[in-house]
């Protein structure tokens, strides 16, 4: 993936209280469950890695190299990489 320049850490995300990926849109994440702030999310380690969208709408995710946490937007993330799809 380029290197990309990432969001300010005071950027609100929304957070899916399905499986704890964020994305800026909350049309892009099944259950929104209220807003975090990128410095308060990435950079912390995320107590699982979540399991795809249970809906299979918002799949095409990625996941920070340096915490593992999960985003549908790699701007959210400082060094992301993007997760394989899953196979139906």
């Amino acid at each position: 993936m380029k290197k990309q320049s990432p969001l300010p850490k005071e950027t609100k995300a929304f957070i899916c209280g399905d499986c704890g990926a964020v994305a800026l849109d909350q049309n892009n994440i099944c259950k929104p469950a209220g807003m975090v702030q990128k410095g308060d999310w990435c950079g912390t380690q995320g107590l699982r890695v979540p399991d795809f969208c249970h809906n299979r709408v918002n799949n095409l995710r990625f996941k920070c190299q340096n915490c593992s946490q999960v985003s549908v937007n790699s701007e959210l993330l400082c060094e992301p990489e993007q997760m394989e799809t899953p196979k139906d």
